[in-house]
């Protein structure tokens, strides 16, 4: 709970404050009568408004009628960036403020009472690993810590340390995340594993919020369009404050901007660990034994010493840098390592590299691979590990945003798949033949197959259709989603996955 007074506060402390506008009034102190107002909810949802609820007015287009159905409802004060002049300009209080995403950010802070101060907040950022390494890590700190760690991922979100539920969002709105980061401290959670989107940096979702721990993964240019990055180097930045924001950081030697990243985190005064291959010259560095076995060796004599021969259950030997990321991470709050072994080898994460059989030899892998990076190692583990078939990709790209993905998918699939059936993944509000025709613009290997079929069920049909034993057939994108973003809205979907599973037994009679 804040009142009105301790909320205009607060705004003032990061110069975030402009005017108080109440009617006609325009004032920068809130009026003795109205300081002890109480403000009991918080809100940027006017469909989701309680009796005194403090109404955030979020977004780059907000349309005032959302302000006034939310003062209906019960709404007595708000935050916006631009003076309400409408009919009920006289029921409600307006905090006006240089930027209502941070104005948000700090205010809910404030609000759930700080739950970052009772919780070890650990943070992974990464073009391609994230999901993986939250994983990764939030089992094996499980396997020492008795299930006193909490997850945010843009698959799951669990509070409890036992039950899971659907994610929205790679990283919540922050007035979500800090009422799910109260609700995980309430719950007795001591840790929590979250992934921290570029975006949440770009939209202030992280604002005001500071990282125990930071991991940086990896990068190369995606989520590059008008809605979301203008430029690489925006992007790049956007995920390096999570560099700045830490109090550890934990960065792959083996990134090709390492240099700049290390060097923002010692000028912000913040420790910098490294990791990476046996190629590298990391603090900390891995050596592939076999597919699914790693052994890690420390480098470093300011450094915990980390040791170990270890095993995962998720294919790619990329993941042995997530994992071993994960390892460095609890390696910071323990040091037994059989647990990180057993937590490491229990380890599943539904939708990513999941791989699916049948008797009459047909194979297939569901991932949520969507980007070069991601879909560039992918790909080259399928080839590697299954060099007799063909590869044949169930591939769409997302309609309104990361345009510059459509070029990548292309010139991932001319590289390395044998077959591309271009589909549908969320078309948002574009044609998804458009954005199809647009990837095989870039599909320049004369020696693809290539289809197109914008229905994603039938698409992976076919895929089956023209699968024999010995082929792989590479589901990407859409995991065990059971949706489809469509012209704003959520159309029922049966799942990559779930669907795969279902085609591998009729296929097998």
């Amino acid at each position: 709970m804040l009142t009105l007074n301790q909320a205009a506060n607060i705004l003032k402390q990061d110069e975030l404050l402009r005017e108080i506008v109440i009617g006609d009034d325009w004032r920068f102190e809130v009026p003795a009568n109205l300081k002890d107002r109480r403000l009991q909810f918080l809100s940027y949802d006017s469909r989701r408004i309680a009796p005194d609820t403090l109404f955030m007015c979020k977004g780059l287009h907000f349309n005032e009628k959302y302000l006034e159905d939310a003062i209906d409802k019960g709404a007595v004060a708000c935050v916006t960036e631009n003076v309400y002049a409408g009919k009920d300009q006289n029921r409600v209080v307006q905090l006006v403020v240089n930027d209502v995403q941070k104005a948000m950010a700090l205010l809910a802070r404030e609000f759930y009472n700080n739950p970052q101060q009772e919780l070890k907040v650990i943070g992974f950022t990464g073009t391609k690993g994230k999901t993986t390494s939250v994983y990764f890590a939030r089992h094996l700190l499980n396997e020492v810590f008795d299930h006193k760690v909490a997850q945010l991922s843009s698959i799951a979100e669990c509070l409890d340390g036992e039950h899971f539920e659907e994610a929205h969002l790679t990283t919540p709105e922050s007035l979500d995340l800090f009422r799910m980061m109260r609700q995980a401290a309430d719950n007795g959670m001591k840790y929590l594993i979250m992934e921290v989107s570029s975006q949440a940096y770009k939209k202030s979702r992280v604002y005001g919020l500071h990282f125990d721990i930071g991991i940086f993964l990896n990068i190369a240019a995606d989520h590059i369009s008008p809605v979301e990055h203008p430029s690489f180097e925006d992007y790049l930045y956007c995920k390096s404050q999570l560099i700045l924001n830490s109090s550890k950081v934990i960065i792959n030697r083996e990134c090709p901007y390492y240099d700049l990243l290390a060097q923002k985190a010692l000028a912000a005064g913040n420790q910098v660990i490294s990791f990476g291959s046996s190629q590298s010259n990391a603090d900390y560095r891995y050596v592939v034994d076999s597919p699914h076995e790693f052994h890690v060796a420390t480098f470093s004599s300011q450094q915990l010493q980390l040791t170990g021969r270890f095993k995962i259950n998720i294919p790619g030997t990329f993941n042995d840098s997530n994992a071993l990321a994960a390892l460095i991470v609890g390696r910071q709050f323990s040091d037994d390592t059989v647990a990180f072994a057993k937590g490491l080898e229990k380890t599943t994460v539904p939708g990513r590299m999941e791989m699916l059989s049948n008797q009459r030899g047909l194979l297939a892998c569901v991932d949520y691979a969507h980007n070069y990076l991601s879909l560039n190692e992918s790909f080259k583990y399928m080839k590697n590990t299954y060099p007799n078939g063909r590869l044949i990709v169930v591939i769409g790209a997302a309609g309104g945003k990361a345009e510059s993905r459509r070029k990548d998918i292309g010139e991932a699939l001319a590289k390395y798949a044998d077959v591309a059936i271009l589909t549908s993944e969320d078309n948002f509000f574009e044609d998804p033949h458009k954005i199809d025709e647009e990837i095989k613009a870039h599909i320049d290997n004369p020696d693809v197959e290539v289809h197109i079929n914008v229905d994603r069920a039938k698409a992976i049909q076919d895929a089956f259709n023209m699968a024999c034993p010995g082929d792989v057939m590479f589901m990407a994108a859409k995991g065990r989603e059971q949706f489809m973003h469509e012209k704003g809205r959520d159309i029922p979907y049966v799942g990559d996955y779930q669907l795969t599973q279902k085609l591998m037994r009729e296929y097998d009679e």
